[in-house]
């Protein structure tokens, strides 16, 4: 019975395991911003990231406009990226160091769009 329960304990501890780094990934896009709609403005952080924008809709299009800055001396870049309704995806990303304040405004069609800051 012995070599059985090891078994089980190993494969428990690597489910354990791979259940930590799922819960660390998902945790890791904790800055994540999905499906904000119009009228919303985000201010999102990382351990070494801020950022703030809008988003606003006219005409049957929308707008996310906004900055995002680089608050440590790391050597890690920083990016923001909006994933749209119409399927396209833009992105801004930096690698100017601290201190380093970017701003951005993409307009594309719909009402909603999938909006990220990250470090890379």
């Amino acid at each position: 019975m012995r070599p059985i329960l090891r078994k089980i304990s190993i494969g428990a501890m690597v489910s354990v395991a791979v259940g930590t780094m799922t819960f660390g990934t998902l945790a890791g896009t904790a800055s994540a911003r999905p499906n904000g709609h119009c009228g919303q403005t985000f201010d999102p952080t990382t351990d070494g990231a801020t950022a703030h924008w809008t988003l606003d809709c006219s005409g049957g299009q929308i707008t996310v406009k906004g900055w995002y800055q680089d608050d440590e001396l790391d050597g890690d870049c920083v990016g923001v990226k909006a994933h749209f309704a119409d399927g396209s995806t833009k992105r801004s990303e930096t690698c100017d160091g601290w201190g380093s304040k970017k701003s951005f405004k993409w307009t594309r069609p719909g009402s909603i769009a999938d909006v990220y800051l990250y470090e890379f």
